[in-house]
Formats: structure tokens, C-alpha cells, sequence
């Protein structure tokens, strides 16, 4: 009888496609706090000027809000009342529906705070010490589940990487079925070589090694896989290069080769030892 080659295709991307599933999921759950952080210093803070503000006291209050620990610098912008009734017409897509409403805008400072202290009571206690200036009207700001941001960007993590861990338990058996089809081919050679007389680890080691090395092709599948969808999103959204962490992400590469190995490798012994105890004639 002829020897087939077990044909492997379909098993390494079985488990590439679990194993890209689990490491995305996994840097979700990882990148949770610096995703919290990301979002809180995007909130937008207003700071309302009164009418007829002098120059020179717009830029000391730009200063003085530039030179506080918690407000992130480089994202103090003033906006004067005419370019924000541009922008509003820009945003309605008809500049004319404007024209005849007067402009009740104010000058105003924007700006961002440092993710620590985007705390609602902070915020709340140092508005009533702007107000306190003469020049300042009142400062706003998107007050409402600020607090929240970081548990439930947290928790949507964890539940991700929960049904990750579901999906090995589901992915386990479609696995391993496929790494039985592949063997099926050879299953009369497994069995003639133990009626010979070879012992079950000498006929079992070559299709270890070789569930091993498929195991290893799986994880450099899916880690050439998360590569690639991690440098997508970061080219559409620049702002996710921020949540980089080179050693958690060689973390789970790493682990994902350890897991493409131990899920392949632990298939692949099972399906050999179930050939091995079957009878001839339950081969047919």
C-alpha cells in the first residue's frame, strides 16, 4: 500500500485563525488602561471668556493654564468668536442658514487635561477658582461618565479575552477533527508499524514533530496577522500608536507560539494514540 501525505493546510489555519483571535483579544484586554487614558485626554475643556477681553489678558490666561501640571500643553488652542461661528456654518454645510443670526459666540480656550486628574470633583473645584477671575465667564466640560471611562474600556477588555478563552474550548475540537482528517490518510501505516513491533513513541514522534512545527507555522501566521492589522489601524488611526507596548506585545507573541504549539502538538498525540488502540478492522 502507497503512503499518502497527510495534508496539514487545513489544520495550521485552523489554529492561525484562533490563535490571531485569542493574541487580538488579548492585546485588547492588555491595552484597556491605556486606552481609559487615550479617551480621557481627548475630552475637551472650554474655557469662556467674557466679551471685550484685552488681548494682553487672553495671553496671560492661555500661560497660566499652560503652566499647570495636569493640562497637556501642546493642546491649549485659542478660539476667537469668529472662527467658531466658521466652524459651526462648516459643520451646518450651509453657510447662509447663519447669515442673519447674530453671532452669541464667545472667545474661548480649549484644552486638555492630563487622564489622573480628569476627575468630575477636581474639574468642579477648580472652575469656581476661574470663575473667580474677571475675565472668565465659566468653563465646560463633558463632565458626564468621565469616571467610567476606564472600568468599562476595562471590563469590555476582560469580557473580550473571556470569550477568547471560550473560543479555545469551541476551536479544540474543530482542531483537532482536522488534524485527524490529515492523519486519516496514514492511519493503516500507523498501524501496520505497530504490528511489526514499533513501539508507539517511535511511531508517534515524527507526526509530534511534525504537529509541533505546525503549530509553530500557525503562530507565525497569526503574529504576521496581528502585525499587519496592528499597522493598518495605526495608519487610520494615528492616535493608537500611543498604546504601543513593545514588551507586553512580545509577551503574547511569545505565548501564542507556546499555545500554537501545545494546541497542535496535544491534537496531533491524541488523534495518533486513538489510531494506535483501534482494531484493523475498525480502520476500514
Amino acid at each position: 500500500m502507497s503512503r499518502s501525505k497527510p495534508t496539514y493546510f487545513y489544520a495550521i489555519v485552523s489554529v492561525a485563525m484562533v490563535l490571531f483571535i485569542l493574541g487580538f483579544f488579548a492585546i485588547m484586554a492588555t491595552h484597556a488602561r491605556q486606552l481609559a487614558t487615550m479617551f480621557k485626554e481627548k475630552v475637551d475643556i472650554w474655557l469662556e471668556l467674557q466679551a471685550n477681553t484685552p488681548q494682553e489678558e487672553i495671553a496671560r490666561m492661555v500661560q497660566d493654564i499652560r503652566r499647570q501640571p495636569f493640562v497637556k500643553q501642546e493642546s491649549v488652542t485659542f478660539i476667537t468668536r469668529e472662527q467658531a461661528q466658521s466652524t459651526m456654518k462648516k459643520d451646518l454645510g450651509d453657510e447662509s442658514l447663519l447669515e442673519d443670526v447674530p453671532n452669541l459666540l464667545r472667545d474661548v480656550i480649549r484644552f486638555n487635561v492630563r487622564a489622573e486628574f480628569l476627575q468630575n470633583d477636581s474639574l468642579l473645584n477648580w472652575r469656581e477658582t476661574l470663575r473667580r477671575d474677571t475675565f472668565i465667564s465659566d468653563l465646560y466640560f463633558e463632565a458626564a461618565n468621565t469616571g467610567n471611562v476606564g472600568k468599562n474600556i476595562q471590563n469590555l477588555g476582560w469580557i473580550i479575552l473571556g470569550l477568547g478563552i471560550l473560543l479555545i474550548f469551541a476551536a479544540v475540537t474543530l482542531i483537532h477533527n482536522t488534524i485527524r482528517l490529515a492523519l486519516f490518510s496514514n492511519r493503516f501505516l500507523i498501524k501496520n508499524q505497530e504490528l511489526v513491533g514499533a513501539s508507539w513513541a517511535f511511531i508517534s514522534r515524527p507526526y509530534l514533530v511534525r504537529g509541533i512545527m505546525n503549530g509553530l507555522w500557525s503562530a507565525l501566521l497569526a503574529i504576521a496577522a496581528l502585525i499587519g492589522t496592528q499597522w493598518s489601524a495605526s495608519r487610520l488611526m494615528p492616535d493608537l500608536q500611543q498604546l504601543e507596548d513593545l514588551n507586553s506585545i512580545l509577551a503574547i507573541f511569545v505565548l501564542l507560539i507556546l499555545l500554537g504549539i501545545l494546541i497542535s502538538g496535544l491534537s496531533t498525540y491524541f488523534v495518533v494514540q486513538k489510531f494506535l488502540r483501534m482494531r484493523v478492522d475498525d480502520l476500514y
